[in-house]
């Protein structure tokens, strides 16, 4: 199943966002909280990119999720920790980008 980890920052998420589509939502044994399988369109090629996520509370397969600076607010969005207002409730925060 591997690693769960959020996407590397491209040039769509800094100045825009990308979409993505939940396709499945796995149990990972010896893991605590569930993994959602999310894909993306490849910005380069024609093809899907699979990541694997760790799952939000609310989150549902088929869900469509934005990551990238101009994201809305909502539930398994992926924002920059700066853009969100004081007092919002969060999940899953690295403490240094890209670990």
């Amino acid at each position: 199943k591997g690693a769960a980890k959020l996407r590397s920052l491209d040039f769509a998420e800094r100045h825009g966002y990308i979409k993505g589509t939940i396709k499945d939502i796995i149990h990972d044994p010896g893991r605590g909280a569930p993994l959602a399988v999310v894909a993306f369109r490849d910005a380069y090629k024609y093809r899907q990119n699979k990541s694997l996520f760790v799952a939000a509370e609310g989150m549902y397969s088929g869900q469509f999720i934005y990551c990238g600076k101009k994201a809305q607010l909502t539930v398994g969005n992926i924002l920059p920790v700066g853009i969100m207002p004081e007092g919002t409730i969060i999940c899953n925060v690295e403490a240094k980008q890209g670990d």
